[in-house]
């Protein structure tokens, strides 16, 4: 007797530890989220509603309407919030429309080379954000290769249809992935049924695929949405006076120090994308549960005419995503564009604050993004769907917010609290490394704490409880158990954190410094000074490095899984 009852207050001294390392670990990731996401970002609702002596530059604490009111006054800055509207729908439209036909080739049709053009199809995501509009400005702007080179005419794409036209192509592979994963799930076994009962084809399109994918529909279409009217980096380049609310809290910050309307613009632009995370999150959530298991993922094979057509579809959408990427690693190695076509590397030279080295910067400041954003995303939700703590709701509530915060808005509100005496916090963040991988890692915190839920769920609890019934603390239990079970999970999210921290500019575009400098970054900044072979090589080689490093990834994980095959 004496026995069993010592075990069993071991059982419970070790059931309360566990609990008590839960409550630590999970209040900690919390109370980082408040004080990296929340308050920043309160901190900008409130100073749009405090009043502010542009002389001075300084807040003055009285509570006041007057900077929405001055906005809403400006006829050209109620513009900026019209043209990223409008900028945005059309982009939602023309990019899910385009993504739909490429996903349901790839999905409902039997072309071949299916593989290879879902991987083209998501070149553009190693490449900096504003690569698009450096293309079209190479091709089809005032200089460009196809308007005065080819057809000399006076017409560029700068403006609106430019933008629109980047931002296509720079959300296609988003909004893709979605329409791609919700055709996968359609049953083909509908088509068969409606074919047995003489429907056509097209009658099946409309009366059956689109319904039943309409939920994907609408999340794609929302994150294009997001995406595009939050978007910095191909309206700064391509926009030419055109002004969308990114490149005018930009603007108003960094070009005229007026914080006020800074933020008021921020708080306007959080208004529209925070609608669009919202829509987006319930049809994603909509989507997930039309999902069958029972689905038959066999199609028949498709009617020549059919395959035809997709198939030069397809490989039209790959060619253009790849000449994008062509064009501007062939401008990085020639002389002067359109004038002088000798080949040279004088581009590499870069003269900029930090030279060759940004990239460097660019490069280890992502691998700690990379691993940190991985582990905790992992943390957190082993925390919220397998031991499930009292303030496991809010703790999901917090995780998920940062996808309706513009990066932008996030980078500013960086810069309002942590430049200040803000719980001293400026000595060690303010213009140094630490804050950008905070930044980054905040930024992306949601896809990453998805991600890992998902993983959670489809790891048995007995799992979990064999190693707990074993004597396994949870410490142990997660090292031992949950962490090797969820290694392709972890691995997913390191490989997109490292990606997004090498190519993101919205988010980090304030925090540069003196001391830190991004390679992302420095593409616009050069692009801006004209030097656009110097922009396309700095382009190019952060390409060359994403891709290298993927692969390096690809290696080590492949010799895994072979090792774990031969244990």
């Amino acid at each position: 007797m004496s026995t069993i009852s010592t075990n069993n207050l071991q059982s419970k001294k070790k059931i309360f530890e566990d609990k008590y390392i839960v409550y630590i670990v999970g209040g900690l990731i919390g109370i980082f989220l408040l004080i990296f996401l929340a308050l920043p970002v309160l901190n900008i609702i409130r100073l749009s509603l405090t009043e502010y002596l542009p002389k001075q530059h300084e807040f003055t604490g009285k509570i006041t309407l007057a900077n929405f009111i001055d906005y809403f006054k400006n006829p050209s800055m109620v513009q900026s919030l019209l043209n990223s509207l409008w900028i945005a729908i059309w982009s939602m439209l023309f990019t899910t429309v385009l993504a739909f036909i490429f996903a349901y080739g790839l999905t409902r049709t039997t072309i071949r080379w299916k593989k290879a053009l879902y991987y083209i199809a998501m070149v553009p995501l190693v490449a900096p954000s504003m690569l698009q509009a450096m293309a079209l400005i190479s091709l089809f702007g005032s200089n460009g290769l196809i308007t005065a080179g080819l057809l000399n005419t006076e017409w560029n794409i700068y403006g609106p249809n430019g933008i629109i036209i980047s931002e296509v192509l720079y959300c296609f592979p988003h909004a893709m992935v979605i329409l791609y994963t919700t055709l996968s799930a359609v049953d083909s076994r509908l088509d068969e049924a409606a074919a047995s009962l003489g429907a056509s084809g097209l009658s099946s399109f409309f009366k059956i695929t689109i319904p039943t994918a309409r939920y994907g529909i609408f999340s794609a279409a929302a994150l294009v949405f997001n995406l595009a009217i939050t978007d910095f980096g191909n309206p700064i380049i391509i926009g030419r006076g055109y002004k969308v609310l990114s490149t005018e809290i930009y603007l108003q910050v960094i070009g005229m120090q007026r914080f006020d309307l800074g933020t008021t613009v921020a708080v306007i632009l959080m208004v529209p994308s925070i609608l669009a995370f919202l829509l987006n999150y319930y049809f994603t959530k909509k989507s997930a549960s039309m999902i069958s298991s029972l689905a038959n993922p066999e199609i028949p094979p498709s009617r020549p005419a059919k395959k035809w057509i997709f198939t030069i579809y397809s490989w039209f959408i790959a060619f253009v995503l790849l000449s994008i990427v062509g064009v501007i690693v062939y401008k990085s190695f020639v002389k002067v564009w359109m004038y002088n076509w000798t080949p040279t590397l004088s581009h590499f030279n870069f003269r900029i604050p930090g030279g060759m080295g940004v990239l460097w910067t660019s490069l280890w400041i992502s691998l700690i993004v990379g691993f940190l954003g991985a582990f905790l995303t992992m943390l957190n939700g082993y925390i919220i769907e397998k031991k499930n703590p009292f303030f496991a709701q809010p703790l999901y509530l917090f995780s998920i917010i940062p996808a309706a915060i513009p990066g932008l808005v996030m980078g500013l509100g960086y810069i309002l609290i942590f430049n200040t005496r803000f719980m001293n916090l400026d000595d060690i963040l303010y213009g140094m490394p630490l804050l950008i991988i905070i930044n980054v890692l905040v930024s992306n915190f949601t896809l990453g704490t998805l991600s890992s839920i998902t993983n959670m769920k489809n790891i048995d609890n007995s799992m979990d409880e064999a190693a707990t019934s074993l004597g396994a603390g949870i410490t142990r239990t997660f090292m031992q158990v949950i962490f090797p079970l969820s290694k392709v999970s972890f691995m997913s999210n390191l490989i997109y954190y490292f990606m997004r921290s090498m190519v993101t500019v919205s988010a980090v575009i304030f925090l540069i410094s003196p001391d830190v400098h991004l390679a992302a970054v420095s593409v616009i900044n050069l692009e801006k000074d004209g030097k656009d072979g110097s922009s396309a090589a700095m382009s190019t080689l952060i390409m060359l490095v994403v891709i290298l490093v993927l692969i390096v990834f690809g290696f080590f994980t492949r010799k895994k899984k072979e090792m774990t095959v031969i244990e």
